[in-house]
């Protein structure tokens, strides 16, 4: 509770003192409370027939046991034990010690995996302390986390995290965890996942992969001795035509056009975590009539549409 109480004083201070300005950087805070939410298992336990199934299946077992040759009063003796043996191991596991940290933890271990997986240009996601590395040390080797900020040194810091978790309602050990990112502007971003305690952050990772890693448009990438600059379709994205005829003109309406053969094949290259595109084995629009189709290089992946025969293609226009 002190450490929450500090990290949303702290997480005022910060916000008021954060650049405004959007950014696809992420410069979190490294340390993340986690607060603790309704035991959605338990809610639903209450409220469904979960409850009576289990009276229902221990009713059984008794009859089991009589028939087995146990007693009236020895069945009920058993069956007494085995539902305290239940209560109890329910309550240990919804006591939620340490939880808060292990989803903290793997939240950042899950990132700096994956940026060793993927090994991207550059790194758009990080955690980052504002106090020296001896103070960090100390706090862990007493068992604690960091929740010291040096306030002349807020403006290298993007957002600040929290999140929330519970038991999730299926009841098999799953967790249901949410993140919040407050940044800039007080501006709010927020991720939701479900799953086992030790991989649940690797799903709320990959979200932070696609929100802040992922290219945004514009992008402008080193092609030779120039530079390119891509802008998406009309809608600022990769967007979708029915034929290459209106994706190009699409492409003339952006004062734009479409990628060259050479182009595309550089732009996968970069990939989606780099400012490219990965072209993932999709048809794309080229210009004339033509698409680009990476799946069927033998003779040339650069095709007439009708080769294809695809209802619609995707393209992204190019300066």
């Amino acid at each position: 509770m002190k450490l929450i109480s500090a990290f949303f004083f702290f997480l005022s201070i910060t916000i008021m003192g954060l650049s405004s300005g959007a950014s696809q950087r992420a410069n979190i805070w490294p340390t993340i409370p986690f607060i603790r939410g309704a035991d959605l298992c338990a809610y639903k336990d209450t409220y469904s027939q979960a409850r009576s199934e289990y009276l229902q299946s221990m009713v059984q077992a008794a009859t089991r046991l009589m028939g087995d040759g146990a007693y009236g009063a020895e069945a009920l003796k058993m069956l007494i034990s085995f539902n305290a043996l239940y209560e109890r191991n329910l309550a240990y596991a919804t006591r939620g010690n340490g939880l808060d940290i292990t989803l903290e933890s793997s939240l950042k271990s899950y990132v700096d995996l994956t940026y060793r997986n993927l090994r991207p240009l550059k790194q758009n996601i990080s955690f980052q302390h504002l106090t020296p590395m001896l103070e960090v040390i100390r706090s862990a080797g007493q068992g604690q986390r960091d929740s010291s900020v040096d306030l002349k040194r807020l403006n290298e810091l993007d957002y600040m995290a929290y999140g929330t978790y519970s038991l999730a309602p299926n009841c098999q050990g799953d967790v249901f965890v949410t993140l919040h990112l407050i940044g800039k502007n007080s501006q709010s971003i927020s991720f939701m996942a479900s799953g086992r305690l030790e991989s649940v952050m690797s799903k709320i990772t990959s979200q932070l992969f696609e929100t802040f890693q992922r290219t945004r448009f514009p992008s402008t990438l080193k092609i030779g001795k120039s530079n390119l600059t891509l802008i998406g379709g009309l809608m600022g994205d990769i967007s979708t035509a029915k034929n290459p005829t209106i994706a190009e003109l699409s492409c003339q309406t952006l004062n734009a056009r479409l990628p060259s053969e050479m182009e595309y094949n550089l732009i996968d290259s970069y990939g989606s975590w780099s400012g490219g595109v990965s072209l993932d084995g999709h048809t794309w629009a080229m210009s004339s009539g033509n698409v680009f189709a990476p799946h069927l290089r033998n003779p040339t992946p650069v095709r007439q549409f009708w080769e294809v025969n695809d209802q619609e293609i995707l393209y992204f226009c190019v300066q």
